[in-house]
């Protein structure tokens, strides 16, 4: 019999070894394929997209980082497969060394048939891209909203081939010097070598735990902009305690459940548990690993899921009031537009929460004589008109006394402790205010910082706010061109109000430009432009998820030939089909679901020191992206079980 014919048919009989290596492979060869073929899109060029050309390239340069990252993932996950392939099949090339193979011609044999396995791959990932690469043009379309008809690229289908039969074939080559001599003879002998009860270091074990709560009390603590600083040390701490608790703590958990004689004489929990210490030490590492690709794949999602959540804000567009209009000059008198705005409004089903009218006053400051840091101008806004305002959004009124004033500066400046700075912005004691030659002095006995109206995108921002006494004097005084007159509305869904929004926009024409502002237009914009990249996120979130549950897969069903020798034993000293199966579903739980147990601590309080930068509550996002994941956590444990279990029985 030829090698070839040897590897085909090895191959073809024992393909429940390899059935998630390929897939694995298939799977990494499908989101290749894919990114490929959008980033060779005709579609996808400066002509056919709005935006400028540095944008356009920012979104390219985007899709191709993601292609290398996937050519990494599966740099290393092909890696670590074969290597476990390898290492699992020790005993079967000890037997073919036995039967006159040389070694030259074991490697010749392992290479044939990785390279079946590796077309098998190529070929079955390239067709399943073809077919959902129409899906992923559609979910680009909605992201970016440009056309993108379906199309298939050549050149993304040579540039995969070629990749991945590199990858492949250079992995195989790489891995098959790991097959040596020695390891041969002793793999012959190793599942007669009875197994030591595994032992843990208290030393390890208590630092594990410790520098665990170090790091969980660092993030949780840490505010403002030492939230970067100390990102990566806690990084570090979190992952060697992640280690000594697989490696060590868990080890000790499990000899003390041994020595609980009200947990371990219960039902099956006797064989349960005694098996499971032996198989805890042996996944320890892989478990480990499965941890923190599992800590990496959650905190990204709730990452971008709270950026997705919290756009606005973070955006810099969460302002006062969702449409803002400003009529002054030749538009003064123009009632008209508001109502034609009203009368949109409706015509598009939005309903109005508030509708804002609010008279300033453009006055000179002549304190910035004194001080050089003063603007000359500033607006001029009643005692009752922001005091409406304030209510309006559940601001705290305030009381001005005559010849006083409140400085209104627009923006909350935060510290590094993450909270809103106390520092005085008006650097004078009064304010001398002149219009329309007339100077009055006014005593500055009070600052706040934020802004109440939209006024800061439109070009106006600092304000004197006067009891309502002085700022009727001065509005008596004040001409036409002195009078700025702001309209604010409130929509009860504004974000479905792009359309609405832009229908407005045209309406009022160029005489208001740059005096209309509606916070969806700019919201869209954002949207459509971190869309790839949010996209992009999950996808490769979802690629790390894949490999934590492969992990785990890899190494249970490696061991799966042990494992049911082991289980038929139990049937033949009386244990029933249903004991069996709580057994295995009790280990292979434990094994499956601990990793993501540690994972979601590890992103939750990741995600509570991005609350503490963002001073945003993320709590909710953090459970809304846990909850998914275990969604899908449960699906695949529950066909890895089946599959499991049904190997450890027919075969």
């Amino acid at each position: 019999m030829k090698i070839s014919n040897m590897a085909f048919s090895n191959v073809k009989g024992n393909l429940y070894r390899y059935i998630m290596y390929y897939l694995s492979n298939s799977f990494a060869v499908t989101a290749f394929f894919i990114f490929s073929n959008f980033v060779f899109h005709p579609s996808l060029k400066i002509k056919n997209i709005g935006g400028s050309s540095v944008s356009l390239m920012g979104v390219v340069n985007s899709m191709i980082a993601c292609q290398v990252i996937i050519v990494i993932f599966s740099i290393l996950f092909v890696s670590y497969s074969t290597s476990i392939f390898l290492k699992s099949r020790g005993k079967e090339f000890g037997l073919l060394s036995l039967y006159g193979m040389t070694k030259k011609q074991i490697k010749k044999y392992v290479f044939i048939e990785n390279t079946i396995i590796s077309a098998f791959s190529i070929a079955t990932g390239i067709l399943s891209g073809v077919v959902f690469s129409k899906l992923f043009l559609m979910a680009m379309e909605a992201f970016m909203d440009i056309n993108l008809p379906f199309n298939i690229s050549f050149k993304s289908l040579g540039l995969t081939i070629l990749v991945f039969f590199v990858l492949f074939e250079t992995i195989s080559i790489l891995m098959l010097f790991k097959i040596r001599n020695k390891e041969i003879i002793q793999q012959i002998k190793s599942s007669k070598i009875p197994k030591e009860i595994p032992k843990f270091s208290k030393i390890k074990s208590i630092l594990g735990v410790g520098l665990l709560v170090l790091g969980y009390g660092i993030a949780w603590i840490v505010e403002g902009a030492f939230v970067p600083l100390a990102m990566l040390p806690v990084i570090f701490i979190v992952i060697i305690g992640t280690y000594f608790t697989f490696t060590q703590f868990s080890i000790a958990i499990a000899n003390r459940i041994l020595k609980s004689k009200d947990i371990i004489y219960k039902k099956t929990n006797l064989i349960s548990y005694s098996q499971m210490i032996f198989k805890l030490q042996d996944t320890a590492k892989v478990l480990f690993a499965a941890a923190i690709l599992g800590a990496i794949t959650f905190t990204a999602t709730e990452t971008i899921y709270s950026f997705f959540t919290e756009i606005a804000s973070i955006s810099g567009i969460d302002t006062p009031e969702d449409i803002a209009i400003i009529r002054k000059g030749e538009t003064i008198d123009d009632i008209h537009s508001i109502d034609m705005i009203k009368g949109i409004l409706e015509k598009h089903d939005l309903k109005t929460k508030g509708i804002y009218t609010v008279k300033n006053i453009w006055v000179k400051n002549e304190a910035n004589k004194d001080n050089s840091h003063i603007k000359e101008e500033i607006l001029i806004m009643s005692n009752t008109d922001y005091n409406k305002l304030a209510v309006s959004q559940n601001k705290e009124k305030i009381i001005v006394k005559e010849n006083e004033a409140v400085y209104n500066f627009p923006y909350e400046v935060f510290g590094y402790n993450g909270k809103p700075e106390k520092i005085k912005r008006y650097p004078l004691e009064t304010a001398k205010l002149s219009l329309n030659g007339e100077v009055r002095e006014y005593k500055v006995n009070d600052e706040i910082h934020h802004s109440l109206m939209a006024l800061g995108k439109l070009g106006y921002f600092d304000a004197f706010i006067l009891n309502d006494k002085d700022y009727n004097h001065l509005l008596q005084r004040a001409k036409e061109d002195n009078i700025v007159i702001y309209n604010g509305i409130k929509l009860d869904k504004w974000k479905s109000s792009f359309d609405a929004s832009v229908e407005i926009r045209d309406m009022l024409g160029d005489k208001y430009q740059g005096s209309y502002y509606a916070k969806s237009i700019p919201y869209k914009d954002i949207r459509n432009n971190f869309g790839l990249t949010l996209f992009i996120g999950f996808f490769i979130a979802f690629l790390f998820f894949i490999a934590s549950g492969s992990i785990i897969y890899f190494k249970l069903f490696n061991e799966v030939k042990q494992d049911k020798i082991e289980y038929d034993i139990l049937r033949k000293i009386g244990a029933t089909e249903n004991e069996i199966n709580k057994i295995i579903t009790k280990q292979i739980g434990i094994i499956f679901f601990l990793p993501f147990v540690v994972s979601t601590t590890h992103s939750l309080f990741a995600l509570k020191s991005l609350s503490n930068l963002l001073e945003k509550n993320l709590f909710t996002n953090g459970l809304a992206v846990a909850f998914g994941y275990l969604v899908f956590q449960m699906i695949y444990f529950i066909i890895i079980r089946i599959m499991y279990i049904r190997k450890v029985k027919y075969n």
